[in-house]
């Protein structure tokens, strides 16, 4: 026996014409299209949160990779080698019974008329925590030719007498953290003959670089040149075993400059006053050539100074990692106002089309799942890294929002246009994030074309809420 009466299956629920509703004020598209710009504008809120919580996490990151750089080694700096060869100008001053001798002491700095710098930079990531950083150690060798000081260089500024003090004349390098040397320097001078190198600048002083994160007080290392050999030229030798993190940078100290660097980290950055004049970079590291001859260096072969020169034309290589998502995601971050509004445009399309009405308040709850979306990008990054947790994000986000508006809307049509809606705009704001350069030109078309459909889908709307039909339907049907 059939009754009069069924229960509807679960597919007779789903896309059936929504009920009609009677007009008011609040049921209009216009009203709900403000009430929705609001809710946007409320969601930003605790977007602020989200994007305080990034930057907690990132100086979070940042205080660890200062742990593990000072107990490693920071951001090396090589500038060197130079003669150094201190000398007193004494000379009467005043007159009458206000005469006296002064001695004045100087200090003249050569550079080495030949340099080449080669070595092997192996890069590996250290652990504290959930946290990484790029270290490396490194395998330099330092070798050239000094040529015999040029005549004159000497000259009394108050015609007085010059003395230059015997066995005063060293080598220097300045380094930017000495405590990560690894093994004894020595000088090796002509080929046949070695000296170890001391603590300290001798006569110089080294200032920190700015923009380059250094762990400790730049210093150096010097080493005694004996007046018969720095008086005739000599030529040098100097092996380097040192760690550090993040970059490697040197000094152009010679009057011709040559630098060949390789390394296994196949994310270089170049950076400095001087870029590589050949480079090859692949997946299992890099190779790199810089040549930088003395009228491009900009600095004269003798100088006369207390001061490490070159420090502000050094070049180098950063260990790039591959994503900062720190940084990405807080850029993204700028992104959200439009993102939410792309998403609830969607949505507000669909509830025109449908009949079906989604409250404010569901608009709002579909916001806090865009914005949840960040601090689960945040935090499966932190452990999976950027790719593996954008798309875990990404598709939980989408599949949540999805589902509640295709039921709220009692259509699968509406969950299936969300899905293929949300997965796109993720794409785009991937997209986005992967490609800095092209960020305005990708996100001023998007807009525009986001704009362009939803004045196509909206055409026939009656923003009145009256029930009035479009002039355009008016015709069609008469």
């Amino acid at each position: 026996m059939t009754s009069d009466t069924e229960t509807p299956s679960s597919e007779t629920l789903q896309d059936r014409p929504p009920p009609t509703r009677p007009f008011s004020f609040l049921n209009s598209p216009a009203v709900k299209f403000v009430l929705i710009g609001f809710v946007t504008v409320m969601l930003m809120i605790p977007s602020t949160f989200v994007w305080v919580l990034v930057e907690e996490r990132a100086d979070r990151a940042r205080e660890v990779s200062r742990d593990i750089a000072s107990s490693w080694g920071g951001t090396q700096e090589i500038n060197g080698p130079y003669l150094v060869v201190p000398f007193t100008e004494t000379y009467d001053a005043g007159l009458g019974d206000k005469r006296e001798t002064v001695i004045d002491r100087r200090t003249v700095v050569l550079f080495p008329q030949k340099l080449e710098v080669s070595g092997n930079v192996s890069v590996e990531e250290r652990k504290k925590s959930i946290y990484s950083l790029p270290v490396y150690h490194g395998s330099l060798n330092l070798s050239g030719r000094f040529s015999a000081p040029p005549d004159g260089m000497f000259e009394p500024r108050h015609g007085g007498t010059i003395d230059i003090p015997a066995g005063k004349a060293v080598l220097v390098i300045g380094i930017g953290d000495v405590r990560a040397l690894r093994s004894e320097v020595t000088l090796g001078l002509d080929g046949n003959e070695t000296v170890s190198f001391e603590p300290g600048l001798g006569p110089l002083s080294m200032t920190p670089t700015p923009g380059v994160h250094q762990t400790a007080t730049p210093s150096g290392i010097n080493a005694q040149v004996a007046p018969l050999q720095w008086r005739k030229g000599f030529s040098f030798d100097i092996p380097l075993q040192l760690n550090g993190s993040t970059a490697i940078h040197v000094a152009p100290a010679g009057q011709t400059t040559k630098v060949a660097m390789t390394s296994n980290w196949p994310h270089p950055g170049f950076t400095g006053a001087f870029l590589p004049e050949s480079r090859k970079i692949s997946a299992q590291g890099f190779e790199a050539v810089w040549t930088i001859p003395y009228l491009a260096r900009g600095i004269p072969k003798v100088l006369e100074t207390n001061q490490v020169p070159l420090q502000d034309k050094l070049l180098g290589v950063k260990f790039v990692e591959p994503v900062n998502f720190y940084q990405t995601i807080s850029r993204s971050m700028k992104y959200a106002i439009g993102f939410i509004s792309l998403s609830f445009l969607a949505v507000f399309v669909l509830e025109m089309r449908t009949g079906w009405r989604f409250h404010w308040i569901q608009y709002g709850l579909v916001g806090l799942a865009l914005i949840i979306f960040y601090v689960m990008l945040l935090a499966f990054a932190e452990h999976f890294g950027y790719g593996p947790a954008y798309l875990i994000a990404a598709g939980a986000a989408t599949l949540l929002n999805a589902a509640y508006i295709g039921s709220s809307l009692r259509s699968r049509t509406a969950g299936l246009v969300m899905t293929v809606v949300l997965a796109s705009i993720f794409g785009v704001l991937y997209a986005l994030m992967r490609e800095q350069d092209f960020a305005l030109l990708i996100g001023s078309v998007i807009a525009f074309v986001a704009l362009a459909v939803t004045m196509y889908v909206t055409r026939s709307i009656d923003w009145t809420g009256r029930g009035e039909r479009h002039p355009s339907a008016a015709m069609e049907h008469g």
